[in-house]
């Protein structure tokens, strides 16, 4: 197990920072060497973590949200337009250390999503288990607390099992078609992607699913789909387009407390720096 006490000081800085306005994140991954310190203040530490080392190292890591049943895992967050008070997951502080090769990069992916879980395991009153399919990673939550505030299994969304019939179709269009057959088994509704995954809408594919795991169908969806387009400079100081490798994806999968809807946010890999 690689993670320290959270040092009073930082605790301190970092729970201020959040102190005034609900829902607020803080992270920050603080160098030293090789070795790194994580930390992470919000409503979704998790998720927070995730996207923090995505958006440093460059990796792969999806993370799929518990659903919320008990009154005290969730906060007040603000009033919406309609005048409905709307909730968030309560705030939490992570920290971990992160080992580091001489370059900078991780050392190990797998034992720091294994350190990061087993500190979130210990301090949450959560669960979450490691999905791993090649260089994709999932964080995936399979224990939450039930309105007594007892822990209880939890079936994850994307566990549930899906065909979708043989069709050329629009990336989206086949997402639908996913999204919909979870609805019908959950009874939640299930929204997807972000504007940012939908900002080159590519030609149409073939694509089908045959009884599997949702996970592992849209993992094979977002694989086919480019991230973005390069601009590049040729030899003669023209610019042009240079399509991306596809794949270039992380998903973060968002359950609202007290409502039954969850949404994936889809969004682009950082490129290399």
């Amino acid at each position: 197990m690689k993670y320290r006490t959270v040092p009073a000081c930082l605790a301190l800085v970092v729970a201020c920072a959040a102190a005034d306005s609900h829902g607020q994140e803080s992270a920050r991954v603080l160098r030293n060497g090789t070795e790194a310190t994580l930390s992470v203040f919000g409503p979704r530490p998790v998720d927070l973590a995730a996207k923090t080392l995505v958006d440093e190292f460059r990796v792969a890591i999806n993370v799929e949200d518990p659903l919320y049943f008990y009154s005290d895992d969730v906060q007040f967050s603000h009033v919406a337009p309609s005048g409905k008070r709307v909730m968030v997951p309560r705030a939490s502080l992570l920290e971990m250390r992160v080992d580091l090769r001489p370059d900078g990069s991780l050392r190990d992916v797998r034992q720091v999503l294994a350190d990061l879980v087993e500190t979130a395991n210990a301090q949450l009153p959560f669960a979450y288990r490691i999905d791993r399919d090649g260089d994709t990673f999932t964080l995936v939550a399979t224990r939450t607390r039930d309105e007594q505030g007892r822990s209880i299994d939890l079936t994850p969304i994307l566990d549930r099992r899906i065909s979708i019939p043989l069709g050329t179709r629009r990336f989206l269009e086949h997402v639908s078609l996913l999204t919909r057959a979870l609805e019908e088994q959950t009874g939640f509704h299930i929204a997807c992607c972000s504007g940012v995954a939908d900002n080159q809408p590519g030609p149409p594919t073939a694509f089908r699913a045959d009884d599997e795991p949702a996970r592992s169908a849209f993992l094979r969806l977002v694989r086919s789909r480019p991230a973005r387009n390069h601009l590049v400079r040729s030899e003669s100081g023209a610019y042009h387009l240079v399509p991306s490798e596809p794949g270039g994806y992380y998903w973060l999968m968002k359950c609202q407390p007290g409502e039954s809807w969850c949404f994936i946010n889809l969004n682009p890999i950082p490129d290399a720096r």
